[in-house]
């Protein structure tokens, strides 16, 4: 299969929102962030990151976003995002495409990913060797090509927030569930069952392989479905990592699928849309419990 990367130029302050504009639109292969300053931060500040790559310390103060869609879709997924972008008023600067080799793009990535640990979670890759905590709930993965490897913010903002709930016996939806970082953490910590959905069908195999792996399958149901469409289910727990306009968007339908007194996890939300994410909730009779922020990103725990 062949894929190609949309290499769109902006702003520091706009990495976010044309990441956001990308996963709006449907984003299968991933996004990707080049900006020098992020960098510049990560070292005056004395932080550790998954990685660094040094060319960025050479490069020029031009802040580029990389989506990456596969050739069937790439043109389409384009103009969907150009007009996105128009809607919402989003820094978008000069686009370039370029079509990059599939087995490169892979491998490439694995070098620089370390374990990332999130509250009482840790994300291993399971081609490296990790020392036991146990304190920590392990939890193994091979993204693949899905969107997905624990290193993004709303991912860690749901883990933290998994690690203040309780999930024994408890019965758990993952919509929208990538390579299936949140279900499969789920299924560790405890739950009965967990049901994880996805457009895409990449992540739905990253997903059913990192279940396998984590040895918690027989326990999962993972489907190709656009949301919950395809069916009824109820979940005492609802782990939803999408993003603000599809989260405004399933506030109204989403509820019946949480049991009274649930809880929903929803993240995937930047800055300037937390509000209209709370209040969409807030309409369909959810109860606002924490917010919590990282980076440009929020993430939202809601009652039902």
């Amino acid at each position: 299969m062949k894929w190609y990367e949309i290499i769109v130029n902006t702003t520091s302050e706009g990495t976010d929102l044309i990441a956001d504009a990308f996963f709006s639109v449907g984003c299968t292969g991933g996004v990707k962030i080049m900006d020098k300053n992020d960098v510049l931060d990560v070292i005056n500040n004395g932080s550790l990151w998954d990685y660094i790559d040094e060319s960025l310390l050479q490069a020029d103060p031009t802040a580029r976003v990389s989506g990456f869609f596969s050739q069937e879709e790439a043109a389409a997924k384009l103009e969907e995002f150009q007009r996105f972008c128009k809607e919402h008023e989003y820094p978008v600067g000069e686009i370039n495409i370029t079509e990059i080799d599939d087995a490169e793009w892979y491998d490439n990535w694995k070098r620089y990913y370390s374990p990332i640990d999130a509250g009482r979670y840790v994300i291993v890759p399971k081609w490296q060797i990790y020392n036991e905590q146990p304190e920590k709930i392990k939890v193994l993965i091979d993204p693949g090509m899905a969107f997905g490897t624990g290193a993004h913010e709303s991912t860690k903002m749901c883990l933290l927030l998994m690690s203040e709930e309780d999930f024994t016996g408890k019965e758990v939806i993952d919509v929208g569930t990538g390579s299936g970082i949140l279900g499969t953490a789920s299924l560790l910590s405890g739950a009965k069952s967990c049901y994880m959905c996805d457009i895409d069908s990449v992540a739905v195999k990253a997903a059913h392989e990192n279940a396998a792996l984590n040895g918690v399958d027989d326990k999962a149901e993972i489907e190709n479905a656009d949301l919950l469409s395809k069916n009824n289910k109820t979940g005492d727990i609802v782990l939803a990592n999408l993003t603000a306009d599809i989260l405004a968007r399933l506030a109204k339908d989403l509820p019946a699928h949480i049991v009274k007194g649930g809880t929903l996890i929803c993240s995937g939300i930047i800055h300037s849309r937390v509000e209209d994410v709370k209040k969409a909730f807030a309409d369909a009779g959810m109860t606002f419990e924490k917010l919590v922020s990282m980076g440009e990103w929020d993430a939202i725990k809601f009652r039902r």
